[in-house]
């Protein structure tokens, strides 16, 4: 009897040695595939360790590979939750709680070695019929039997909470788990109360050898590669956005990783741990009086960063709400991308000032207030410019004044492109004389600044007509106006402002 048993514990245990290297080689793979082989060389441990045990030739070996189960024993036991809880989908966002799993090998190998000091673990030995050292249990391996299975109940439940949210094609893949598991925890169950005192026959490292290649073989035939299973927390905590579960009474019932964050950098005092907590007293009053009872918002942070804010009232069978789900989306860069775009839309390309388009905009806004003046400005000879020096140097006068223009203004003041060699200032606010006095002097400011050619420095100046918004004027009135004096301005010799309707407001030679 003692030869049969070492015999299978022996080959059962090389089996699951072999089984757990060529399962930590898929690693790659899959995730499940590390604590599958955590499993698989536990029960190696194990039965390698009863195989010895059995056919040890005196008690003190005997007892010391009996002791020696019990590394395998953790191993199997942590192994086992390990990958209940990835299979359910329950570490991937707390992966430091998989640290707490060394705790129990920790506290159950120092129970092991001080033993033989105080004997809570094992109280005492007996030698059977056949020879063989039967142990007999102490308050510390019932603690530690009490522990095991606990974890694994844990994590049993793990596996089907999540199966009853899988989908019907992920369901069986839950049931091949739940069916290899279950094999071990029978027969150690047999082991354990079918005759306490004469424990010569452990079934359940081979047993777990069983469960291994249960679910290798799950693996090799395709069920876990065909569709990983994926529960709802996995893909939560896989959003970049922020997701938050509230109740009723807006207390945190859940968030994923991006909400602790978002919440941690609102409120830094909660570091992300809010479940429970009331989501006004952590959000604070700016988000919250922003977006309470709005289905959609946008929301600008205390910090300057944009959010977009959607809140979803989940709905209950009988009509009740049981919770509502609030998504944040951080929208600053998307934002500041379409205030670019938007700005890019209603400016020139050349000059950086503003386009046609936004001056007809502007103007037929403007036209609507009191003391509204604009001036027409032409660069002088500048059809001579591009045939002497070049339409790269024509380019470089015209963004040259276009910069002296938008330096010299006011901040409600608009400078826009007109077309060609034409910019329109628009003055609300204004009366001609002032406008055509502020005109003269941007006139002689461009008049000073000179652009390098290869034929050497290069001025240039411009006219100006100067028009003022009278009663019953629309846009394209004040620009014809403008338009007229700057025709003045030019037959008048150039490089002078004449207002529209009156004299020159002064007279320079060219």
């Amino acid at each position: 009897m003692r030869t049969a048993m070492f015999v299978m514990y022996a080959v059962a245990g090389m089996t699951a040695a072999v089984v757990a290297l060529l399962t930590v080689r898929h690693r790659r793979l899959t995730e499940l595939a590390v604590p599958l082989g955590v499993i698989l060389g536990g029960a190696a441990i194990w039965s390698m360790s009863q195989a010895l045990a059995v056919v040890a030739p005196t008690r003190g070996q005997a007892l010391f590979f009996s002791y020696a189960i019990f590394p395998g024993v953790a191993m199997v036991v942590a192994g086992y939750f390990w990958r209940s809880a990835l299979s359910a989908g329950r570490l991937r966002t707390r992966k430091r709680r998989l640290l707490l799993l060394l705790v129990h090998p920790v506290l159950l190998m120092t129970a092991v070695v001080s033993d033989p000091w105080h004997h809570a673990f094992f109280r005492g030995f007996d030698i059977a019929g056949d020879g063989s050292l039967v142990l007999s249990p102490g308050p510390l391996y019932w603690l530690h039997t009490a522990y095991s299975y606990a974890l694994m109940t844990v994590g049993t439940v793990l596996v089907v909470r999540a199966m009853r949210r899988a989908v019907r094609g992920q369901r069986r893949l839950y049931l091949w788990f739940l069916t290899g598991g279950s094999a071990p925890v029978v027969g150690n169950l047999v082991t354990l109360f079918a005759d306490v005192d004469a424990q010569r026959f452990d079934l359940t490292p081979v047993l777990f050898l069983v469960t291994g290649l249960v679910w290798s073989v799950a693996e090799r035939v395709g069920v876990n590669r065909e569709r990983e299973p994926v529960a709802y927390a996995q893909v939560i905590a896989a959003l970049t956005d922020a997701v938050m579960v509230l109740d009723p009474k807006g207390r945190f019932l859940d968030v994923n990783p991006a909400a602790a964050g978002l919440l941690a950098a609102l409120h830094p005092e909660s570091r992300g741990d809010v479940i429970g907590r009331q989501w006004q007293e952590i959000a604070g009053r700016h988000f919250a009086a922003r977006f309470t009872g709005a289905i959609q918002s946008t929301v600008t942070g205390p910090d300057g960063a944009v959010y977009d804010v959607r809140v979803v009232h989940m709905r209950s069978a009988d009509g009740t709400c049981p919770g509502t789900v609030v998504v944040v989306r951080d929208i600053t860069e998307l934002e500041r991308l379409r205030a670019e775009l938007t700005d890019q839309a209603v400016r020139d390309g050349l000059t950086g000032v503003y386009n046609r388009r936004h001056l007809t905009a502007v103007l037929d806004e403007a036209v609507a207030g009191p003391d509204l003046s604009v001036v027409l400005i032409d660069v002088d000879h500048f059809k001579i410019v591009n045939d002497r020096y070049g339409h790269a140097v024509g380019d470089q006068v015209l963004v040259r004044v276009a910069e002296e223009l938008a330096g010299a203004v006011r901040e409600t003041d608009t400078v826009a492109r007109y077309g060609g060699e034409e910019f329109v200032v628009v003055l609300p606010g204004t009366d001609a004389l002032t406008a055509a006095d502020r005109a003269d002097r941007w006139r002689a400011r461009c008049a000073a600044v000179a652009v390098d050619t290869p034929l050497g420095p290069l001025t240039v100046t411009f006219s100006a007509g100067v028009a003022e918004l009278s009663a019953g004027d629309r846009p394209d009135d004040l620009l014809r106006h403008a338009d007229e004096a700057l025709y003045r301005a030019k037959r008048a010799g150039r490089d002078r402002v004449v207002v529209a309707n009156g004299a020159d407001c002064k007279q320079y030679s060219v």
